[in-house]
């Protein structure tokens, strides 16, 4: 669920494939650091748009791949009116819960990891609940994994 600043709404999520398309066409004003482009087609990776339901805009994306035992999360991204004029609260930890849930279904126990910029390790400890190994490598466990869903993917 993403929170609206102004209204103080909750809104309900969807993930859906992310698309060349959205890329060139929503796109234009996310980071231009990162190529979303370089993982559609490749083994083992996942690309995804998160959407307030029934809308179409783009509030998020995530680029994973499927490791052996765990999701990798190679790329997160939150729409710029989400950074800058936060519009809605919680997109990146929507996403992370999204990485969370894939990891659950496709049995490996919620289990991902992420490598984090040096400022923003205590936030992901504090907020997404994972633990820094070291060298800004930074791991979600099954019983984080799990609360994560609960808190942002459940809707019951």
């Amino acid at each position: 669920m993403l929170l609206h600043n102004d209204s103080g709404e909750s809104y309900p999520v969807s993930f859906l494939s992310l698309q060349p398309y959205d890329v060139e066409t929503q796109m234009l004003d996310w980071e231009k650091a990162f190529d979303w482009k370089i993982y559609f087609g490749r083994p083992h990776f996942e690309v995804y748009k998160m959407v307030v339901s029934g809308n179409d805009i783009l509030q998020g994306a995530i680029a994973l791949e499927r490791k052996e035992d765990h999701i990798y999360v190679h790329l997160i991204e939150s729409a710029p009116r989400n950074r800058f004029d936060k519009v809605f609260k919680y997109v990146g930890l929507n996403l992370i819960a999204f990485a969370c849930k894939r990891s659950m279904d496709l049995g490996y126990g919620g289990f991902v990891s992420l490598h984090s910029k040096t400022r923003l390790i205590s936030y992901y400890q504090r907020n997404m609940f994972a633990q820094h190994i070291g060298g800004g490598t930074m791991i979600i466990t099954e019983s984080s994994a799990k609360r994560l869903v609960m808190l942002y993917l459940d809707e019951g």
